[in-house]
């Protein structure tokens, strides 16, 4: 009850935005999983004021699994979602062809047992990565995929048992989105009873992999599909988009722990990209080279060095 408040709390100023429709004007029913989304919904909303027009968010507690949502899409429930990039769902609905998070979805902050820290700073080269780590996921979730076509080893399970199985050493680590990392482990240790060993951000690494999150709207609706793609654009012309990115309070949080502590970035190569997603201008996706507190590792080692 206390987190349907929450979320409920933070999507009420986008709610009341529902009465304020003019003619032609288009209502945007969006799924919402969880609080921590709320960037996700005040960028949509960004979106549509940049646009102009009277568009309006209507936005629903609707923690249930991402298959359910894209049925729900089907009946017509709802007619924006978001989601990490996938072929299946850039060939199943139309992908409003922007990343919400500049790429942070793609950097990934790796939570691991406190236990085996010295484990992770040993890490120098991806084959020390193959070797000596055993990373989870979902097999459902692409970037599982991404991980496994890279060589490394990846253990699957159930979305609500993945921080269960680290605990219990199933695998060593656990990678999460910049975006994710920190509220993700901060309620995990509230909740952990166990009394086992804690649980942390591996301090000294991390994997990345250009992906991230992306509208999408089903295939019969490309004109809502334009006007977010239009108001994102204006957005980031008038530099509103880059004012909500750097000051959302989650993730500032993720630049600060990784000012705080500069890691190796262990780069992948994205496969199953199509070219409408590759060729996504570089001017919406974070470059490392703009951050000062990341070391870009590649196979044949590292090519970009912190500044000093």
């Amino acid at each position: 009850m206390k987190k349907a408040r929450r979320i409920f709390l933070i999507l009420l100023p986008l709610l009341s935005l529902c009465g304020m429709r003019g003619a032609g004007a288009e209502e945007f029913r969006i799924p919402v999983y969880d609080g921590d989304d709320s960037y996700i919904v005040q960028l949509l909303n960004l979106a549509l004021t940049a646009e102009g027009g009277g568009h309006s968010v209507r936005a629903f507690e609707h923690p249930v699994t991402q298959a359910r949502t894209l049925r729900e899409m089907q009946s017509g429930k709802f007619n924006i979602f978001y989601s990490g990039y996938s072929q299946q769902r850039e060939q199943e609905f139309i992908q409003v062809n922007i990343p919400l998070s500049r790429g942070l979805l793609g950097y990934r902050f790796l939570a691991i047992e406190e236990k085996n820290a010295a484990l992770f700073a040993s890490l120098h080269t991806f084959d020390d990565v193959r070797r000596l780590v055993t990373v989870g996921s979902n097999s459902s979730w692409p970037d599982a995929a991404i991980m496994q076509q890279a060589g490394l080893q990846v253990v699957t399970g159930s979305p609500d048992t993945l921080w269960t199985m680290l605990r219990r050493g199933r695998f060593l680590a656990f990678p999460r989105g910049m975006s994710e990392a920190l509220p993700e482990i901060r309620r995990e240790a509230t909740n952990d009873d166990s009394g086992g060993t804690a649980l942390i951000l591996a301090p000294t690494v991390m994997l990345g992999y250009r992906y991230d999150t992306f509208f999408y709207v089903p295939r019969d609706k490309a004109h809502l599909a334009a006007i977010v793609e239009r108001g994102l654009q204006k957005a980031y012309q008038d530099g509103s988009f880059m004012k909500l990115f750097e000051n959302h309070p989650v993730i500032k949080a993720a630049f600060d722990e990784l000012k705080a502590r500069p890691r190796t970035v262990f780069w992948i190569d994205t496969p199953n990209v199509s070219d409408t997603t590759k060729n996504i201008p570089d001017r919406y996706w974070l470059q490392p080279a703009e951050n000062d507190h990341m070391t870009l590792v590649r196979d044949k080692g590292p090519v970009t060095e912190p500044k000093n």
